[in-house]
């Protein structure tokens, strides 16, 4: 089968849809399937180029806001309509994913959507709120594609608008790369990252306001106090949260290309969302057996079996997040235990299984 996949970025640009695209791609080609990606064109970067054996084509995008995104819609319409592919696949609900719409009710082509961000934050909420976004959501109305929502939520917000249910697909992750350590690693890489003796928590992502990030660092160190060798509480990742963040006592460590080691360092992954679709560090995090300290959100609660791959917690970080943070500090062989958990509980994440389980979507639009 040959697959168009359509993503408004792709690496080396690093963000949660770029990096599942990416994945996919690769995961569909392993299985025998001719997948090129539609993408922005970049600075610097040839119109064409293959990323890791998968080819690129990197369309006309200029100009900025509105304009950049009718230039591109155009450019992904024009370029889908030559029709040279069995199915074609858009990452997010933007303007690249009504081309994909558009074209494949044309030319009678199976077109799959996915969508991104959590309930009341993500794209369906947000395009609700404007009047472009209103007519998004009434082309797509019109268009019919097969939407893909990485949690039950999405769909049940999705049909809530009028668009249908979508089909729950989970993103997936790489169980090769993201791993436990072995034997004296987590010793070495955390001399390595300057880390001291103390339980690492760790979060990877935006630092974004939607996080929560601030309200479980004060959580945090309440929870910590006098607690010996004192736990850590490291932040990987960019965003406007930062100076807030920083102002409370975490270590805040900008993005990195690599992040397994990082994972393999720590001892238990946060992520305190407001809302949350399913997050690819999330998944990194299970599938590299560390513990889940989490709200009770979208893709997390579903993801994550309290009790067993980690601990949940209603309402605001602070003081929702203290209780469950305790036990954590506490109790070294519940982590030991959750972290086991976490393993297992990825391996119904596998990149392969996802790619099996599109593939099949595919074949049923």
């Amino acid at each position: 089968m040959r697959v168009a996949m359509v993503s408004a970025g792709f690496p080396p640009s690093l963000g949660g849809a770029e990096r599942q695209a990416y994945e996919l791609s690769r995961a569909l080609r392993a299985r025998g399937h001719d997948v090129f990606v539609l993408t922005r064109a970049l600075p610097g970067l040839p119109a064409r180029e293959d990323v890791d054996g998968v080819p690129v084509e990197r369309l006309a995008a200029w100009g900025g806001g509105v304009l950049n995104s009718s230039v591109f819609f155009a450019a992904c319409l024009k370029r889908l309509l030559r029709g040279d592919y069995d199915a074609v696949h858009a990452h997010l609900a933007s303007s690249p994913a009504l081309a994909a719409a558009l074209a494949g009710r044309l030319l009678g082509k199976p077109a799959v959507v996915k969508l991104g961000g959590g309930k009341g934050i993500g794209e369906i909420a947000l395009s609700a709120k404007s009047a472009a976004g209103r007519l998004k959501l009434a082309l797509f109305k019109l268009l019919r594609p097969r939407f893909i929502a990485v949690a039950a939520e999405l769909s049940d917000e999705l049909a809530e608008h009028g668009l249908g249910t979508a089909e729950v697909v989970p993103n997936g992750v790489d169980l090769k790369r993201f791993r436990p350590p072995a034997s004296g690693e987590k010793e070495s890489l955390r001399a390595a990252l300057g880390l001291g003796p103390g339980p690492v928590f760790l979060y990877m992502g935006r630092l974004a306001w939607e996080k929560r990030l601030p309200a479980f660092a004060r959580a945090f160190g309440r929870a910590c106090a006098g607690t010996v060798p004192p736990p850590q509480f490291v932040c990987v990742g960019a965003g406007p949260e930062r100076v807030a963040l920083e102002a409370l006592g975490p270590r805040v460590l900008e993005p990195v290309c690599d992040p397994a080691p990082l994972y393999r360092a720590a001892d238990v992954f946060v992520l305190p969302s407001v809302s949350e679709g399913l997050s690819n560090a999330l998944l990194e995090a299970l599938a590299s057996g560390l513990p889940v300290l989490g709200s009770r959100v979208g893709g997390t609660a579903e993801a994550v079996e309290d009790g067993r791959s980690g601990l949940l917690f209603d309402g605001d970080p602070d003081p929702g997040a203290a209780a469950p943070l305790r036990r954590l500090l506490d109790d070294p062989g519940l982590r030991a235990r959750l972290a086991a958990g976490a393993r297992e509980r990825a391996k119904a994440f596998g990149m392969e299984s996802v790619a099996a389980r599109v593939e099949a979507l595919y074949r049923v639009c």
